[in-house]
């Protein structure tokens, strides 16, 4: 018998590491018929795993969770689900519904589990997988319009029939699922620290690319904050660039000069100037403070001075400060302002535990590898305490990256993932209300490209180079005027993980590469 390839997953992503509900996440639970099979045909089980032992071990299996049992039939659980709207944040339903689907459609979040050996005549998985009834080929005509549903379907064998190891395969993949509830839960909880680099900053505008003649519609930004809040519940809190200019100025030189002593003191190698890390260490604390004081949980900016002024020895990149500062403590930060690829790194972390890096990319069809190319990278990619060797150097964009000791020179940093590691590329697109993903395989660069050390100084610091399939077809169908020019990396293959969770989140998981 093959190995399950989703328990694999489980094993590889605790879920629940980076989920720290302050409340439980309320599952409404109903049992919808006897769970054996043996009701009208059939003969008593010689072993039964009962309703209360299932809620039972759920419940011992998924902290944070409160299974509310609903005792009556599934009609009067929809009404009581869509006359208490915020009550639930999900539906559990485990038998057969009987031919009323209403309660998995509610909108909610919604596992349907089959208990093996009862008839699957009352599973349509295709409606639950769909919304859709092909009303024009059925041959039984009319009934409920069905809408709005984000259902997963699980398995259960509470006869216990199959192999000891398949059973918990089975009820794993159950607890998985019900864990992603929690992860959208805790999504809904984000606000976004957005420190804006100029008066009326179109949110993103770096991101897209286009014809010339091409321009923002005038709604953008307030589009782009509804639909982060429609479709996840993320809360932008705009801050203006003189807020984060007088933090800086009141930030603790000592402080700062200590953050910037443990960056060194981490680093592999420093070629960046002692100057230029403080400077970013005080920046990281200014960040910081106002991330506290404005409640937020991630912090997305393309502030690049320290006052204000204009002036070269102003300059400031924030990207060391994110990586080693943020990242390493569990908070998901972008040094430019891109709010829905921000989510995407929270999702990222709540699905893994694991940090992302946010990075310009490019195809390379000859070599058949995509590099993702940036100023930053997590130097915790696994989310643990396995620190891949770090170098901080002077930032790629300085107009004095040459000369580290020169005021402006700023930091950028430089670390490499370890090769023959999935890491899966993708991106969250509010405005276009989908998700975008591709898979590879993490590769040496520097043998990709001849082995030259010079593959460090082309573009940005950091690099993570992927070999991937359908180079071409990606290359092909770049629109950079429609989904950007930026997308995340995560190590793992999270395929799977995030097509689930975009199920529960009501929005279309597109694989690029299929």
């Amino acid at each position: 018998m093959k190995t399950m390839p989703l328990l694999l997953a489980l094993i590889a992503f605790p879920l629940c590491a980076a989920l720290t509900q302050s409340a439980p996440v309320k599952v409404f639970t109903i049992f919808t018929s006897g769970g054996c099979g043996c009701t009208g045909s059939g003969g008593a089980p010689a072993s039964f795993m009962t309703h209360d032992e299932v809620v039972r071990n759920l419940q011992a299996a998924c902290t944070g969770v409160d299974f509310v049992r609903w005792e009556g039939a599934a009609p009067a659980g929809y009404d009581e689900v869509k006359n208490h709207p915020g009550k639930y944040d999900g539906i559990l339903i485990v038998g057969r519904m009987s031919g009323d689907y209403r309660l998995a459609f509610t909108g909610l979040p919604t596992i349907v589990v089959y208990n093996l050996f009862e008839f699957m005549d009352a599973h349509p998985y295709h409606l639950f997988a769909t919304g859709q009834t092909d009303e024009q080929n059925n041959v039984l005509k009319n009934g409920t319009n069905y809408s709005n549903g984000r259902i997963l379907t699980a398995q259960l064998d509470r006869r216990n029939l199959s192999a000891p190891s398949v059973r918990e395969a089975m009820f794993q993949d159950l607890v998985y699922k019900i864990r992603l509830i929690q992860v959208v839960v805790e999504l809904k909880k984000t606000r976004i620290l957005m420190v804006k680099n100029q008066t009326n900053e179109i949110i993103a505008s770096v991101n897209y690319r286009g014809d010339v003649n091409q321009t923002f519609p005038p709604d953008h930004n307030e589009r782009y904050a509804r639909n982060l809040k429609e479709l996840f519940g993320v809360e932008i809190v705009p801050v203006e660039a003189d807020e984060f200019f007088e933090a800086y100025k009141n930030v603790d030189l000592k402080q700062a000069e200590e953050v910037a002593e443990e960056w060194i003191r981490g680093a592999r190698k420093v070629e960046a100037g002692k100057s230029e890390i403080i400077k970013t260490a005080r920046g990281y604390l200014a960040l910081d403070f106002l991330r506290t004081k404005h409640q937020c949980n991630a912090v997305s900016t393309h502030i690049r001075t320290v006052t204000g002024s204009g002036k070269r020895e102003d300059l400031f990149n924030p990207g060391l400060g994110l990586e080693l500062g943020f990242k390493r403590r569990g908070i998901q930060a972008v040094c430019q302002n891109y709010p829905d690829l921000l989510v995407g790194q929270v999702l990222g972390h709540l699905l893994t535990g694991r940090p992302s890096m946010l990075g310009d990319f490019f195809y390379d069809t000859y070599n058949f590898v995509e590099v993702i190319l940036h100023c930053g990278i997590p130097v915790n990619p696994y989310g643990d305490d396995r620190i891949m060797p770090y170098t901080i150097r002077p930032h790629a964009e300085s107009p004095v990256r040459d000369k580290p000791d020169e005021p402006g020179s700023s930091t950028g940093i430089t670390a490499e993932w370890p090769v023959g590691e999935p890491v899966t590329l993708w991106e969250v697109h509010a405005l276009n209300r989908e998700i975008r993903l591709h898979t590879g395989q993490i590769v040496n660069g520097k043998e990709v490209y001849g082995g030259s050390e010079d593959l460090d100084n082309v573009m940005c610091t950091a690099k993570v180079v992927a070999c991937i399939e359908n180079a071409e077809k990606l290359q092909r169908e770049f629109r950079p005027y429609l989904y950007g020019i930026h997308r995340n990396a995560t190590l793992g293959d999270l395929r799977q993980q995030i097509k689930d969770v975009g199920v529960f989140l009501g929005i279309p998981v597109v694989e690029r590469d299929r």
